[in-house]
C-alpha cells in the first residue's frame, strides 16, 4: 500500500497584533513539492538583504537583482513549520505561506486554479518580505511588504500581518478573475470595488483559522457587531487597524469624492479620501449580510431562542437591544461553543461563494456597486437564501446601493441548466466570463499603479476605543 502524502505545514500568525501565537496550518501542496525560498510553480520568495525602495513598474519591477538572504529551507519531510520565529527565514516562510493559504482558499470558492493575469510576462509572483518602506503593495509579478511604524516607535513587519498579505493577494485574484477595462474606462467604482473585495478576500480567509473563530467568540460572546479581530481589518495594534468591515458608511457620505482624469483623487473636505473610503459602504453591506446569515442559522439550529433573533433588524435596533442580545448569546455560547463556530463557518462560506460568483460574472467595464450587489444576491438565491432576501436587500438599500435594476428574480422555477430553485424564487445565473485573458494590458498596469498610489499616500486608520 502506498503511504498517503499530506500537505505542507507552515506556522502562520492569523492576527499578529492580537498577540496570538501562530497556528500550524497545512496547505494542500504535497509535502516536498515546495522548494527553498519558499518557492513553487506560482510563487517564489526573493528575500532582499537591503531593498530600500518599493517597486515602481514599469520602470522598476521584478526580478530583484540585489543580494539575497539565505532562503528558508524545508525540513526533511518537506515542511516549513520548524523555522524559529525570530529568523528572516521564518518571515519569508510566513509571507509565502500566507499568500499560498489565501490562494488555496479562494481556488476552492472559485472552483478552479487561479492563473496570473500577467502570466505571459510573469509566470511566477515574486514575494519580498522586507522593504524599507512603511506600507505593502502588489503589482505585476510581485508582492512586497514593508514595516509598520507606530507613533510610539514600535515596529511591525507587514510580512507577519496575514490580513495585509491576504488583501494584496486579493488584488491579484481580482485582476486575474474579473479583468480590467481599457485605461480610459478605469473608474472610481472599479477601483473602490477592488479595495472592498480585497478586504473581503482577507476577511473570509482569516476566518478559516480555528484560533480566529475561538478568539472571535471570546471577544464578541457571539454578537459579531462587537468590534473584533475579524471586522477590524489589518490590525496594527490592539487599538488601531487599517479599515473596519463593521462600518456605518453610506454612499451619500462618500459621494463628493471624485477621480480626476490624471488618476488623482479630488476630496473637497481636504482629508485625502480615495477609493478606500468609497469602498466602505459595499464592504459594510456585505459584512451585514454575513451577520444576517449567521444570526438566522443560530435560530434555525436552536442555539438561540427565536424571540431573541435579530434577523432583519436595523443596526440601530441591534444596538438598542445590545445588552439583552449579549446576555442571550453569552448564555448559549457557554454551552455550544463548537456549534457557534460551525455556524460562523457556514456563513463565511456562503459569503465566500457569493463573492466568487461576483468575480466570475461581473464585467469590469461600466462596473457599478449596484450590479455587484445584484450578482452577490443572485448567488445567495442560488444557495437557497430566498427567505432572507428582503433583509439582505435592505442592507444594501440602507447604504444607498440599489441592485434592483440588475436583479433577475423569478417567482417560479424556470427550465434550463442555468436555473436554480432558491426559496420562494428562481434566479437566472449570470454567465461566466473569461477573466483577464482578454483584458487590456495597459489598463491592468494603469489600474495597479493607481491602487498602489492610494496605498502609498496613506492608509485609512481608525482608532478603537477601550
Amino acid at each position: 500500500m502506498i503511504p498517503r502524502v499530506g500537505g505542507t505545514r507552515f506556522r502562520l500568525f492569523p492576527a499578529f497584533a492580537e498577540d496570538m501565537p501562530p497556528d500550524t496550518v497545512e496547505i494542500p501542496s504535497p509535502a516536498g513539492s515546495i522548494g527553498p525560498g519558499p518557492s513553487d510553480h506560482a510563487l517564489y520568495v526573493a528575500d532582499a538583504a537591503a531593498k530600500s525602495e518599493p517597486y515602481e513598474p514599469p520602470d522598476y519591477g521584478p526580478p530583484y537583482r540585489g543580494s539575497l538572504l539565505l532562503p528558508a529551507l524545508p525540513d526533511q519531510a518537506g515542511h516549513f513549520d520548524h523555522l524559529p520565529l525570530d529568523t528572516p527565514q521564518f518571515l519569508a516562510a510566513h509571507q509565502f505561506g500566507s499568500m499560498r493559504y489565501t490562494l488555496d482558499i479562494w481556488e476552492r470558492y472559485l472552483g478552479h486554479p487561479i492563473e496570473w493575469w500577467d502570466r505571459d510576462e510573469h509566470p511566477r509572483t515574486e514575494l519580498i518580505p522586507v522593504v524599507d518602506w512603511p506600507n505593502a503593495q502588489s503589482g505585476p509579478g510581485f508582492l512586497e511588504t514593508g514595516i509598520w511604524k507606530g507613533p510610539d516607535g514600535s515596529m511591525q513587519p507587514y510580512a507577519l500581518n496575514f490580513d495585509v498579505i491576504a488583501h494584496e493577494t486579493g488584488h491579484q485574484i481580482l485582476f486575474s478573475q474579473v479583468g480590467v477595462p481599457s485605461m480610459d474606462k478605469i473608474s472610481a467604482p472599479f477601483l473602490a470595488f477592488h479595495e472592498s473585495f480585497s478586504d473581503l478576500v482577507a476577511l473570509t480567509a482569516v476566518m478559516h483559522f480555528p484560533s480566529v473563530l475561538t478568539r472571535l467568540l471570546e471577544q464578541t460572546r457571539g454578537n459579531l457587531y462587537v468590534l473584533n479581530l475579524v471586522n477590524r481589518i489589518a490590525e496594527t495594534s490592539a487599538h488601531t487597524q487599517i479599515r473596519l468591515a463593521a462600518n456605518t458608511t453610506t454612499m451619500a457620505e462618500v459621494a463628493d469624492i471624485e477621480l480626476a482624469p490624471d488618476g488623482s483623487w479630488i476630496d473637497p473636505t481636504g482629508e485625502n479620501r480615495n477609493q478606500h473610503w468609497i469602498a466602505a459602504p459595499l464592504t459594510g453591506a456585505i459584512f451585514d449580510v454575513l451577520v444576517e446569515i449567521y444570526q438566522d442559522r443560530l435560530v434555525a439550529s436552536g442555539l438561540i431562542p427565536h424571540d431573541a433573533n435579530a434577523q432583519g433588524w436595523t443596526r440601530e435596533e441591534v444596538e438598542d437591544a445590545f445588552t439583552d442580545l449579549n446576555q442571550v448569546f453569552s448564555s448559549a455560547l457557554t454551552r455550544f461553543n463548537e456549534e457557534f463556530a460551525a455556524v460562523i463557518g457556514s456563513a463565511r462560506d456562503a459569503v465566500g461563494l457569493a463573492l466568487a460568483h461576483v468575480m466570475l460574472s461581473i464585467r469590469p467595464e461600466e462596473l457599478s456597486f449596484e450590479e455587484v450587489a445584484a450578482r452577490f444576491l443572485e448567488s445567495m438565491l442560488e444557495q437557497g437564501y430566498g427567505p432572507l432576501m428582503p433583509a439582505m436587500l435592505a442592507h444594501f438599500l440602507w447604504r444607498g446601493i440599489d441592485p434592483s435594476p440588475f436583479l433577475q428574480f423569478r417567482p417560479v422555477p424556470l427550465p434550463g441548466r442555468s436555473m436554480r430553485r432558491a426559496g420562494r424564487f428562481s434566479v437566472q445565473i449570470s454567465p461566466r466570463h473569461g477573466g483577464c485573458a482578454g483584458c487590456s494590458p495597459g489598463g491592468a498596469l494603469h489600474a495597479s499603479q493607481m491602487i498602489r498610489a492610494a496605498h502609498a499616500n496613506g492608509v485609512h486608520r481608525r482608532k478603537v476605543s477601550g
